[in-house]
């Protein structure tokens, strides 16, 4: 006869352990509560995926508490699309990506916010800052996301790795204000679909043992680097799932879908042998908005513009980087797209310079017959910052000239950091805010 056992934790007490002689627990031996979770590798296993839920809109509802009850989305304007969806109306099927148009048709009673990206990177350092006192081992994946390698950190916080997280959890909430869902394994990919499964406010765990068994029914889609035409080309195949996936030919999969065929085959199994890598960089930083009407004219795109260059400077002085590639993006009213990059021979990160460097490249691509929904900038390319930039930079400034704008611009960013972004506008962004207004009347 075997005997029964369960691995468990409480994410209340912390109390934790094995439990023999018992199917199914209920509740937490030591205080009562619901709050445990019970998995055999529980305890053993040490890979973390650590998501914010509905970051951008969870910071708004803490900051508003009159919108808790209410369906929010984050951007999306007139014909944008939605940056980020609260649980409420993820209920009417929003999603983060959905034309804010569909958003208002599934729920007319969504509350629109415009984004404040200054507030959500400030929370995210804050977010990151706690992920940093308990591993020094944290790959962020984006402002609101990261890994979490959590092994060697026992002695440390006298605890297990779910514990550690559970507490991570915890003390993020009382903080910072926002919940966040933990996915627990032992490899980045499994603990990433793991963090999905319970949300929000949850705690998922994927053990190494299961892997394979647990991967089998899942559609392909939830492997990383499954977009949707190398997934339309496997369906063609007829493989839709990861057993179909780990089952098929290897000539088969490799007509597919070439030589990604290796990597998706291991991770449709569970096996991911990629380390968690601290400081990892972000490899661009850019803003766009989506117009509510076409515009052509130059004054009206350079006004629009304004606060996205202002947007992404500020990010890159908050991550200390610069950038030497810089890129305009421009959606024509077909929706085609197209971009223009310039890259200079030293990194920058001041508004001034890139706005600069922005409008060259817009300037040549006014033309009459040319209408477009959509602008956005971009930086890439991170290095040093030179802080004597000349020449190409600052297109004929003296150094002198070039020092007087860097300490104005530190002194309006100190204003808009305390006051908000629109604190500081430019004639030309004030005059063209005037006639928009005008013409909403």
């Amino acid at each position: 006869m075997t005997l029964s056992s369960i691995t468990f934790f409480c994410r209340m007490c912390d109390s934790h352990g094995y439990l023999g002689g018992v199917d199914t627990l209920k509740s937490c031996p030591e205080c009562g509560s619901e709050q445990i979770r019970c998995h055999d590798e529980i305890l053993s296993l040490s890979l973390v995926h650590l998501d914010c839920d509905a970051f951008y809109a969870s910071i708004e509802k803490r900051d508003n508490p009159d919108l808790q009850d209410k369906p929010v989305i984050v951007g999306g304007g007139d014909r944008g699309v939605v940056a980020a969806a609260c649980y409420i109306a993820r209920q009417y099927g929003i999603r983060s990506a959905m034309p804010s148009w569909q958003a208002r048709k599934n729920c007319p009673d969504v509350i629109t916010i415009q984004p404040r990206m200054s507030v959500y990177v400030k929370e995210s350092q804050k977010i990151r800052a706690l992920m940093l006192e308990t591993t020094p081992l944290v790959e962020p994946l984006s402002i609101d996301e990261a890994f979490l390698d959590l092994s060697g950190t026992e002695q440390l916080h006298k605890a297990p790795p779910a514990i550690i997280a559970s507490r991570l959890q915890k003390r993020i909430w009382e903080e910072i204000g926002i919940t966040v869902s933990i996915g627990l394994s032992g490899n980045k990919s499994l603990a990433k679909m793991a963090s999905d499964r319970d949300k929000p406010q949850g705690f998922f765990t994927i053990g190494m043992d299961e892997a394979k068994a647990w991967l089998a029914p899942q559609p392909i889609t939830v492997l990383f680097g499954m977009g949707k035409a190398m997934a339309g080309r496997l369906h063609a195949h007829g493989i839709y799932s990861c057993k179909d996936l780990v089952t098929a030919k290897p000539d088969l999969l490799r007509q597919a879908i070439g030589k990604d065929s290796d990597r998706l085959l291991a991770l449709a199994e569970g096996r991911d042998h990629r380390p968690v890598i601290p400081d990892s960089k972000a490899k661009s930083i850019s803003a766009e908005t989506t117009f509510a009407s076409d515009l052509r004219r130059l004054e009206d795109l350079q006004a629009e513009l304004e606060p996205l260059i202002y947007r992404v400077s500020e990010r890159l002085k908050a991550k200390s980087l610069s950038g030497k590639r810089v890129t305009l993006k421009l959606k024509f009213a077909n929706h085609k797209i197209m971009t223009r990059s310039k890259t200079v021979s030293v990194a920058i990160n001041q508004a001034h310079q890139i706005e600069e460097i922005v409008h060259s490249l817009l300037v040549p691509e006014i033309q009459e017959e040319r209408a477009f929904r959509l602008i956005g900038v971009g930086v890439e390319g991170f290095g040093f910052t030179n802080t004597d930039i000349q020449s190409e930079l600052a297109l004929n400034a003296t150094p002198e000239t070039e020092e007087r704008k860097a300490n104005l611009e530190k002194a309006t960013d100190k204003l808009r950091k305390e006051l908000g972004i629109n604190a500081i506008q430019s004639g030309r962004r004030l005059l063209y805010q005037t006639k928009k207004s005008e013409t909403k009347r």
